[in-house]
């Protein structure tokens, strides 16, 4: 009969650690999710594939930061400069022999003429995404909970809208992030209340309806990126 050494838990972890040595290092790939609002709904850039669409990606050099990595990817997407952006997640995966770290970001673009054509993107309706990957899909999922989240906290929702704008187009950027409909009277009094508005003193016609009053964001009063280290920005 033969008679079996015991295993000991240093070996395992010998073992274990000579078996890691030999696995490939994972490729590190940035992704960005950028929202705009427009015409009442939430819009997110993606590139055309062959079999639908993907997050706009790349890969960091060792000389550039992850967020400057983020930022040049939107240019190179867009051809705009995001008005607010966040890194979101840290995801791994595993396809055959492949293994990928994404490091993803969401940004926010404000909404306007400039934003109607992308240079090597497309804007897409939120609700009627393409087929993606199952790494893009996650990343989105979790961007869009984290959009909507932050609407309760910050006023994130800010950085959709152009420098001025009406109690329409504040509401009307709610909603589409939100995907239903607020009770007007309410929304109205609940942000004129809030004192991060600024009235302009000034008015600007919509169609055939009255002129409505403009207001500004007061930035004194945004904590979207209170948790955001100082150094951040100049990495």
């Amino acid at each position: 009969m033969a008679i079996t050494k015991p295993t000991s838990s240093r070996q395992t972890s010998r073992e274990a650690l000579t078996e890691r040595r030999h696995e490939p290092n994972p490729v590190v790939d940035v992704r960005a999710v950028l929202f705009t609002v427009s015409d009442s709904r939430l819009l997110i850039a993606l590139r055309k594939t062959s079999d639908g669409g993907s997050l706009p990606r790349s890969v960091p050099s060792p000389q550039e930061a992850l967020d400057a990595t983020a930022r040049r990817i939107i240019r190179e997407a867009t051809g705009l400069q995001e008005q607010y952006l966040e890194q979101l997640y840290t995801l791994s995966f595993r396809y055959r022999e492949n293994w990928s770290v994404v490091v993803s970001y969401i940004g926010l673009i404000c909404s306007g003429p400039q934003t109607t054509s992308l240079s090597n993107a497309d804007w897409i309706d939120a609700n009627s995404l393409p087929h993606m990957s199952d790494a893009d899909s996650k990343v989105i999922e979790y961007a869009l909970l984290r959009l909507r989240a932050k609407l309760g906290y910050t006023n994130i929702a800010f950085h959709l809208l152009p420098r001025t704008f009406t109690l329409t187009e504040l509401q009307n950027a709610y909603e589409s992030i939100l995907g239903r409909r607020l009770d007007k009277r309410n929304f109205r009094r609940r942000a004129i209340a809030s004192g991060i508005l600024q009235s302009t003193n000034s008015q600007r016609r919509e169609g055939s309806h009255r002129p409505a009053a403009l207001y500004r964001f007061r930035a004194e009063h945004d904590p979207a990126d209170y948790l955001t280290p100082a150094w951040a920005d100049e990495a």
